[in-house]
This record gives C-alpha cells, sequence and structure tokens, in this order.
C-alpha cells in the first residue's frame, strides 16, 4: 500500500471526533485487505502529516486501535496490523 494524502478524508466540522476518523480510516483500510496483518503503519508523524492533523490526535487514534486490538505498537519498531 502506498501512503498519500489522506486530509481531504477528514470532516473536521462534522460530529465525529478527528481521531475517531483516523482510526475508523485506518480500520476500514484493514478490513479491506488492504492493510495485510503485520503491515507496518507510518509514524505518529508521518501520519500527523499525510492526514494534516495534530500528532497527538493522530496518538489517540492509534491508542484506541490498540485498545480494540486491531494493531500493535512494538516500541522502538512501529506500530504493526495486528493477526485476526
Amino acid at each position: 500500500m502506498t501512503w498519500q494524502d489522506r486530509s481531504d478524508r477528514i470532516d473536521h466540522d462534522g460530529p465525529v471526533t478527528v481521531w475517531q476518523q483516523v482510526a475508523d480510516d485506518i480500520t476500514a483500510d484493514i478490513e479491506s485487505g488492504e492493510l495485510p496483518p503485520n503491515s507496518r503503519l507510518p509514524s505518529e508523524v508521518e501520519l500527523a502529516e499525510l492526514y494534516s492533523i495534530a500528532r497527538g490526535t493522530v496518538r489517540r487514534a492509534l491508542l484506541a486501535l490498540v485498545d480494540a486490538g486491531t494493531v500493535t505498537v512494538v516500541h522502538g519498531r512501529g506500530t504493526f496490523v495486528a493477526k485476526r
């Protein structure tokens, strides 16, 4: 998968929080198979740039994905799609 600008996928004025929109967007890519298990996600900084959002917002989205068991974080290595 090639990560490109995703800022158009975020509705800053809508009722859904930005971090939830990011988490939902990444989840949709995982569920569609575009991001298979063990795929490495871009860093927090890279995701913030891709979505044109703050790094803290990305961190909150990733935390939600970790809590849901969708991704795992390996300290010093990155964030990876969890095995199903």
